[in-house]
């Protein structure tokens, strides 16, 4: 087993600690890591972080950190050729279907040219060492870069596991490197002319349903930037705004986290969902900068590999530092001939990604196939020899890992780099790949010197102007916390009324309780009532517990839990900890209604804990008001639906009466403040006003709706003198009027056996307040181009 003296002094070191408090140090490191979830970025093979780093000492270091930045400032000259001169092509240098068979150079930025003339701002290299001790190039990515957000994160988590180590062994810190990426980003950003309040600095982050997106929520928030995606982002006159709730606001550099073809569906992928169209328009025009520049995948193509010593050569007049595997090019006849004659030796590789998929084929290790698909690969490398490159497999060697137990692995490193007008740098850490994606290392780069404690952090000398503004909250990320109120609430109400109808189907004799019936109505879908007369218990389970109900209470806990995913660089760790478990507790066993009951309890207790941290941890700003504005408004029309459902129909017994009057109140959540004024007397009217009218009520419509207006008032635009009034003050004004001059007493008056004036009172307070809702969404949540203002279209960009 080949180790580094340093990981041997490490482990020498751990092994100084028991091996009970070694374990609490590695329950430490993943209690960070689960608080982050960034395992969802690693994909279903993912082990957790390997406790214990791989080191690396400073003399290993400046041969790495050399080779690495070399490529960096390579890459960068090569895509300036690409997209300008195309020297090399022209000199013979590379074969032009090096280029232009290659799927993934972007003809529509051919000649355009980015700020600074950087391309390439953000590289990594993924480098494995060989037995003998040497260092060799992998892989590189140059488009968008996966693993940044995860090293910091890794750094974070091993660090304060081993904290004393960390300090004692004088290791690099990473704070460096994303200053300067960052002081880049800024540079850029203006260069264009974004100096000052009116442009923004922004990451594009990659859909939420992407597994890069936790890491990008983590970048974002380390370097102090907002987070986009492409509903965020509006086109006009071939500029680039984000929008907000003031309106919008004009971007000046996007830090971008999104593939090259899915950045404009005008002119790129039609079937993109992580850009925005007309973004290509804007870039040629030269009113954004684009980090890493568009067009920037041409350079991952494998069949780049063995032309690089020569690439290195023309371009930058020196040899290639830190060379790559073996790596040949079959388009060329002798290198096929080689191959072909010892296959098991190599690992074949498609030159180019897939046209149609946009993927990268997986490498086909000869040595490891079957005779079929050994015979099959061969056949298909014969038939197109230029559409393939040959890898040499390499013996690389191990370094520790702890499984239970201190075991060699394999493990890749992954080392980052950013290109900047002022020179490159390199991050003195990294990411440290396990063989088979089983789990993930620290990288820690030792010093020859003390280490300074920099930090991104303002210095405490720094003076900080307070501001208490919040109208720069991005429109989609407001509509998020509008939509996370409000299935919040739908989850509430439908836990109680589940939990109504569970505790009286768990009675033995719930056949002779007659507002059953009722509460299913109100509680149940249509599908779920039909399944009702043959298996009532079933009913109710189909209701809370499957996930293809789309009308279940599964779909919504599921919209809360990816909520708070897309929300997650906007809430405090624990709000967030507690959206990502939502509702997400053992399946109840057993097939009575009874098994039901604390399954609901957990659901009620998480919509608990969330509205306290909530109240506890949001500043009252725009966050937390859209936020309230979900909840008030789906509260009031359930609490409406629930007195509608319930109340409309006056049983012919008092019996019934009063037990349906008794579970509303306990749906209600009512119960025990009616008992403390009215005693067991139970009437209509007094509850209809305390669910209807009573504004101390806080479940009451009334109180809601008092809750809404004194929210709105603090929203931008909406803040007026008492002489106007707002669209939406005007009719949250009403409305309240309404509830407030409704008389209970012919509300509850019955006419054979129905409460028409309630009902229709109820109807038009439901209508109300969607169309309260309506008004936040076209005055906040959407902002469509003015007429007098030009932006991109499929007939306007071929002018540009």
């Amino acid at each position: 087993m080949e180790c580094v003296e340093t990981e041997d002094t490490f482990i020498r070191s751990i092994s100084a600690l028991s091996k009970v408090e070694f374990e609490h140090r590695c329950r430490r490191l993943h209690n960070v890591l689960d608080e982050n979830d960034l395992s969802s970025s690693m994909g279903g093979n993912h082990k957790g972080t390997d406790p214990i780093p791989l080191v690396i000492t400073a003399e290993e270091w400046k041969t790495l950190e050399a080779g690495v930045a070399q490529r960096a400032r390579l890459f960068n000259a090569l895509a300036k050729d690409i997209y300008g001169e195309q020297s090399l092509w022209k000199k013979g240098k590379l074969p032009a279907a090096l280029l232009f068979a290659n799927p993934d150079f972007l003809q529509v930025v051919w000649k355009v040219h980015p700020v600074g003339d950087v391309f390439v701002n953000l590289t990594s290299t993924d480098v494995a060492r060989l037995k003998d001790g040497t260092f060799v190039a992998v892989s590189d990515h140059l488009q968008v870069p996966d693993g940044l957000g995860r090293s910091l994160e890794n750094r974070i988590g091993v660090s304060r596991a081993f904290p004393e180590l960390f300090r004692s062994m004088q290791t690099e810190r990473l704070a460096g490197f994303f200053k300067k990426l960052m002081d880049g980003l800024d540079a850029m950003h203006k260069n264009i002319g974004g100096e000052g309040e009116t442009s923004k600095v922004v990451l594009l982050a990659s859909s939420p349903d992407n597994p890069r997106r936790a890491e990008d929520a983590v970048i974002a928030r380390y370097l102090g930037i907002p987070l986009v995606e492409n509903d965020d982002l509006a086109i006009r006159n071939m500029q680039v705004y984000m929008k907000t709730l003031m309106g919008l606001k004009k971007i000046g550099t996007i830090f971008r986290r999104v593939e090259d073809g899915m950045c404009d569906p005008l002119e790129l992928r039609i079937d993109s969902g992580e850009g925005a169209v007309g973004l290509i328009s804007s870039v040629r025009a030269g009113n954004v900068a684009i980090a890493n520049f568009l067009g920037t995948g041409v350079l991952e193509s494998p069949m780049f590999k063995p032309f690089l010593p020569e690439i290195c050569h023309e371009l930058l007049n020196e040899e290639l530092l830190l060379r790559d595997v073996e790596t040949l090019w079959l388009g060329n006849e002798a290198d096929l001939g080689r191959v072909l004659t010892e296959p098991e030796k190599w690992i074949f590789k498609k030159a180019f990604r897939d046209e149609k998929s946009f993927k990268e084929a997986e490498p086909k290790a000869y040595a490891t196939m079957t005779t079929t698909a050994q015979l099959a690969l061969l056949q298909a490398v014969e038939n197109a020899p230029e559409q393939w490159v040959a890898e040499r497999s390499m013996e690389v060697s191990t370094v520790y890992a702890y499984r239970g137990e201190f075991t060699p692995a394999v493990s890749l490193m992954r080392f980052f780099a950013v290109n900047t007008a002022n020179g490159t740098s390199v991050m003195p850490g990294g990411l440290g790949i396990l063989d088979n994606g089983l789990g993930e290392k620290d990288i820690w780069v030792l010093s020859e010197n003390p280490v300074a404690n920099f930090s991104l952090l303002a210095p405490a000398s720094q003076a900080i102007t307070p501001s208490r503004a919040g109208g720069d909250l991005p429109s989609r990320a407001a509509e998020n916390l509008f939509r996370l109120g409000r299935a919040l609430s739908a989850s509430n109400m439908m836990a109680r009324i589940a939990r109504g109808i569970a505790v009286r189907l768990s009675d033995e004799s719930w056949m002779d309780m007659p507002e059953l019936p009722w509460i299913l109505k109100a509680g149940l879908t249509d599908e779920s009532q039909s399944r009702l007369a043959q298996d009532p218990e079933n009913a109710l389970r189909y209701f809370i517990l499957r996930k293809d109900n789309k009308n279940g209470m599964q779909c919504v806990l599921t919209e809360i839990r990816e909520l708070g995913m897309q929300l997650r660089d906007r809430i405090s760790e624990d709000l967030w900890l507690y959206l990502n478990g939502f509702g997400i507790a053992e399946v109840p066993a057993g097939t009575g209604a009874a098994a039901l009951l604390p399954y609901l309890k957990e659901v009620l207790s998480d919509s608990a804990a969330v509205a306290g941290l909530a109240a506890d941890s949001m500043t009252r700003g725009h966050e937390w008001r859209f936020l309230e504005l979900g909840r008030e408004i789906e509260c009031a029309i359930r609490t409406l639906q629930l007195i509608k459902s319930l109340l409309y129909t006056t049983p012919t017994d008092e019996m019934t009466n009063l037990r349906l009057l008794q579970a509303v109140l306990e749906i209600g959540d009512g119960l025990m403040t009616y008992h403390r004024r009215y005693g067991g007397r139970l009437q209509v009217v007094p509850v209809i006003d305390l669910l209807l009218s009573d504004e101390s009520n806080p479940r009451s419509v009334a109180y809601q709706v008092a809750k809404l207006r004194k929210a709105a008032k603090h929203l931008p635009g909406n803040d007026q003198s008492e002489a106007t009034f707002s669209p939406l003050d005007r009719e949250l004004m009403r409305v309240l009027a309404e509830l407030r001059l409704a008389n209970i007493e012919q509300l509850a008056e019955t006419v054979d056996n129905k409460r028409e004036n309630l009902v229709k009172l109820v109807e038009t307070q439901i209508n109300s307040i969607e169309r309260i809702a309506e008004i936040v969404n076209r005055l906040y949540l959407s902002h469509a181009p003015r007429a007098d203002v030009f932006h991109a279209t499929t007939t306007d960009v071929s002018e540009v």
